[in-house]
């Protein structure tokens, strides 16, 4: 039985999964000691057929396909096929380094009942882009990273973190009523750390996770985010403290959002001359104006999401919702790579 099972869901990213599953296949450990599950949230490329192709190449590799939408269903899918005692979840557009599964398993030695969170490096060293400069700068991953403090639950992204099989199960894995991206990976790692799994950063689990968004797709990922810890608020209120109330600029925000949105209008011919600007400084760190409404912006769409589901919350209440009818309440299962 393989020690370690690496779970990678996948949505129509054929060309970054085949090149994620070749680096996660040439590690310093046998492939006899690792399998590699790959869940495909029902793509409409080529992924079957890049899966088809390596699953000849590579006989530790798996996979199946996953008809319930969401990245938190896709990987409990994962879960369901590890075989495992660790899981250990990267993404699609992840590519690992030689030692990467190594290192979380000596880790694993080391350190009994924890999760293992891993080193993750952008390929933005050297760009001129000056959003992407401004993620470099701030060494930021997604819309919800978290700000500098001890290791915690927060920091359970899962483009790279290994966790012990059975912990995940006796948790019941990933909360899949998160309907929007964003903020299930922090909720489950939450979950695991009331249970008693500890959370550890491992320096030398590396990887590289290969992704280089734009600004109005980055905002508009920020917004999803803000919903989502909506949600995760609902679902464990005594964070609020921690994610809402205890942030300087969320408050401000909340009380500025009406004038925020007609400045931000009303300059935006302004930034845009800003940003080409930036664009011929090269690889230098942004300005102070430019770097302050990146900041401003993410941070503003975020917490415009966040006041998003509390409103839609308030309507859901105020109607009328029908009952499931029994013929379409159907569960959703993984199907293996033998059903497809």
């Amino acid at each position: 039985m393989p020690k370690l099972s690496v779970v990678i869901p996948t949505k129509n990213r054929s060309a970054l999964l085949a090149e994620a599953i070749e680096r996660i296949e040439c590690q310093t450990l046998s492939r006899q000691q690792y399998e590699v599950i790959v869940v495909d949230n029902d793509s409409s490329d080529d992924t079957r057929n890049v899966l088809e192709q390596k699953a000849r190449v590579f006989p530790n590799l798996k996979f199946g396909v996953q008809e319930k939408p969401g990245a938190a269903a896709t990987r409990n899918a994962g879960l369901r096929l590890a075989n495992g005692d660790l899981v250990l979840f990267i993404d699609d557009d992840v590519q690992a380094e030689p030692a990467l599964i190594e290192a979380h398993l000596d880790w694993h030695r080391k350190n009994p009942n924890t999760s293992v969170i891993g080193a993750v490096s952008m390929p933005w060293g050297d760009t001129a882009d000056p959003f992407l400069r401004y993620l470099r700068d701030h060494r930021i991953l997604n819309p919800y990273t978290p700000s500098k403090g001890p290791i915690d639950f927060s920091y359970y992204h899962t483009c790279n973190v290994s966790t012990p099989t059975q912990m995940l199960l006796n948790v019941r894995g990933f909360n899949e009523n998160f309907r929007v991206y964003g903020m299930e990976d922090i909720e489950l790692g939450y979950r695991l750390e009331k249970a008693g799994c500890r959370m550890v950063f491992a320096s030398d689990a590396q990887a590289v996770h290969y992704r280089f968004p734009g600004y109005r797709d980055f905002i508009e990922r920020s917004e999803h985010a803000g919903y989502s810890l909506g949600h995760l608020i609902r679902l464990h209120p005594e964070l609020k403290t921690r994610f809402v109330e205890s942030s300087r600029i969320g408050r401000h925000l909340k009380n500025i959002h009406p004038l925020y949105r007609w400045v931000s209008a009303a300059l935006s011919p302004f930034l845009a001359l800003l940003t080409t600007w930036e664009r011929t400084r090269g690889t230098t760190p942004l300005s102070r104006l430019t770097d302050a409404h990146y900041n401003w912006s993410i941070r503003y769409h975020f917490f415009l999401g966040y006041h998003r589901y509390w409103k839609d919350q308030k309507r859901v209440r105020h109607e009328l919702v029908a009952p499931i009818q029994p013929a379409l309440a159907k569960e959703y299962q993984v199907k293996a790579k033998g059903e497809l």
